[in-house]
């Protein structure tokens, strides 16, 4: 199979752009609290956030992955089904936030089970939604 130099380009860029470093978040990491449930129109499906805390699982240099107290819902094109996933919030203007599914973690294995993982696409595929889902963040307990 012959690629073009253009499309072995975009391919590569596609690959580096997709290795985000993502790691354990710090010790003392604040979660956030949702104080009633949910819903957001992603794509064309819908999601179904419960209320609760959110604890933060893994950061990026672009946001931060908190991860559901219950799997998320889902309806629509999505098909109606539960998904462990959370809320993303990203570090851009205006702190945008996505839904996401699946194990955040996987991205931190050693030894990547997938060819997507080993390139370092593993990150949960984030589904964009407006608008924001207020929440407040969770206090730290003083000693």
């Amino acid at each position: 199979m012959h690629l073009s130099r253009p499309l072995l380009f975009l391919l590569a860029a596609t690959l580096m752009g997709a290795c985000t470093s993502i790691k354990p978040v710090s010790q003392g990491t604040t979660g956030i609290v949702l104080a009633a449930p949910e819903m957001r129109v992603c794509g064309q499906g819908q999601v179904h956030f419960p209320a609760g805390l959110y604890t933060p699982q893994v950061v990026s240099a672009k946001g931060t992955y908190y991860q559901s107290p219950a799997p998320l819902r889902t309806r629509g094109v999505l098909i109606g089904r539960a998904e462990t996933g959370g809320i993303y919030v990203s570090n851009a203007p205006g702190n945008p936030q996505a839904a996401w599914f699946g194990d955040v973690n996987d991205t931190l294995e050693d030894h990547p089970t997938t060819l997507f993982s080993a390139i370092g696409v593993a990150a949960p595929k984030l589904w964009p939604y407006t608008p924001r889902i207020p929440f407040v963040m969770k206090e730290k307990k003083k000693p």
